[in-house]
């Protein structure tokens, strides 16, 4: 047993005695204008901008906040001949706080929005349309637990075009936005022209600097809502570029959770000039409490 415990001892001291510090050199990096946009009928375009940055800067509210671009020029175009110049909002219960938003135009079924943005001289495109609604039947509440639930939703599905749907939640004196559901993407791929049956789980707010993460304080299950709860689902049809350049976001938002994962691809974009998204949605919205 002693020699055993000499054995196991030195291996350990010869493993500290050979460790080092290893720097990694940061390559060089350019950085790219990120797009954060969207626009859905009934309502207005909506877009954040910042500036990438290096992978292994090291972030706070200050190297954060100093992303953030609030002097570009942002122009929205429309397929029934629209033009206006969006307006900076500042929002201080949203983060990042500035947000461009047009005043004027707002989305609708059908129409193309094209996206023109000039910063320092510089010029990044990107063009999306909003589909048609989706026809949501029926939605369901599913109780999990004496206290806690989920939702269960029938949408009938178009057979004439390959569908991809998207659904976001926002909890009542809770959530601030409506935001991404958990697993929030799915298409007809395998449901062409029939009844797709979704499930409508609950995910935190996303916050960069965890300034507002009133959800993880809630004490619940992992994708469960509380049956006291009043919840707005959103529905959204998206085109299949949307689509792409969502799941890819999604997915690097679950492997980042994840040390022993790794997506050998680059995350998809719709940005010319730039990266990000900028996407149109025929949404529908629900309000559901037990």
């Amino acid at each position: 047993m002693k020699k055993t415990l000499y054995i196991v001892v030195g291996l350990m001291i010869t493993l500290v005695s050979c460790s080092k510090e290893i720097e990694i050199e940061q390559p060089l990096y350019e950085s790219k204008v990120v797009v954060d946009g969207s626009i859905s009928n009934d309502d207005y375009a909506n877009i954040i901008l910042t500036r990438s940055s290096p992978f292994l800067t090291e972030y706070d509210s200050a190297s954060i906040r100093n992303t953030f671009l609030n002097y570009a020029k942002v122009t929205l175009y429309s397929s029934k001949g629209e033009t206006e110049i969006l307006t900076l909002f500042r929002r201080d219960e949203f983060f990042p706080p500035f947000v461009y938003r047009s005043v004027d135009i707002k989305g609708e079924v059908g129409v193309t929005y094209d996206l023109e943005i000039e910063v320092n001289d510089k010029i990044i495109r990107a063009s999306t349309k909003i589909p048609k609604i989706p026809e949501v039947s029926k939605v369901e509440i599913i109780p999990v637990t004496d206290t806690t639930m989920n939702f269960k939703a029938f949408i009938k599905d178009d057979q004439e075009l390959l569908n991809y749907y998207y659904t976001q939640i926002k909890i009542k004196n809770v959530d601030r936005n409506f935001h991404s559901s958990a697993f929030p993407l799915f298409n007809d791929y395998n449901n062409n022209g029939k009844v797709i049956e979704t499930s409508i789980f609950r995910s935190e707010e996303p916050d960069p600097l965890n300034l507002n993460a009133n959800d993880t304080t809630r004490n619940l299950p992992r994708y469960e809502f509380y049956r006291t709860d009043t919840v707005f689902l959103r529905f959204s049809a998206i085109d299949k570029n949307s689509y792409n350049v969502l799941y890819d976001i999604y997915l690097d938002q679950v492997n980042s959770a994840n040390p022993f994962s790794f997506v050998n691809k680059n995350t998809s974009t719709n940005i010319i000039g730039g990266i990000g998204r900028w996407t149109g949605m025929g949404s529908i919205e629900y309000m559901l409490t037990e």
